[in-house]
């Protein structure tokens, strides 16, 4: 049982009718002439050049709006990429500020533990500690407490810091 027995066979056997289709979208336009006993390929001559005359324009127009959509896609892909490596520098200058603020917290309580040391220096003595003596070694303590100063270059230094911070950084 043959749904179309007027315009194809199923076997191997020629129908004797001719099928022109074009397998390209035309924009609503009919695509496929079929023969059959009542019409012949000649009387859809007509319409078929005119498809394919109008094929070229419809073609162009598609082109036209693929590499639209396609340019648009790129620039929204580059914004997107641009908002990401935006985010990702103000996070990582955040971290740095609160990298900042820990070390000036750390800071004060070095410091306040200093002044507690030197307290002691004053009521033990000055002994000797290995290779220096409790005030050399309160000295070194507090250079090294004053590197985590992060007022040390003055407010505008500091956020000078913040802005330097790379887009990247290697993993630690």
């Amino acid at each position: 049982m043959d749904s179309l027995p007027d315009h194809h066979q199923s076997g191997l056997e020629s129908s004797g009718y001719l099928r022109i289709g074009i397998t390209t979208y035309l924009g609503g336009r009919p695509s496929q002439w079929v023969e059959n006993k009542k019409s012949k390929i000649d009387q859809f001559l007509p319409e078929i050049v005119g498809a394919i005359i109008a094929a070229g324009p419809a073609l162009e127009q598609a082109k036209r709006e693929r590499e639209e959509r396609e340019r648009r896609y790129r620039e929204d892909e580059a914004r997107r990429s641009e908002a990401r490596r935006l985010k990702e520098i103000d996070d990582k200058r955040w971290s740095k500020f609160r990298e900042l603020a820990i070390n000036w917290d750390e800071r004060k309580k070095l410091l306040a533990f200093l002044v507690e040391l030197e307290a002691r220096l004053v009521a033990e003595g000055n002994v000797t500690v290995s290779d220096r003596t409790l005030s050399e070694w309160i000295e070194w303590a507090k250079t090294k407490a004053e590197l985590l100063n992060p007022f040390g270059a003055g407010t505008a230094e500091m956020f000078q810091a913040i802005a330097n911070v790379p887009a990247w950084s290697y993993p630690r």
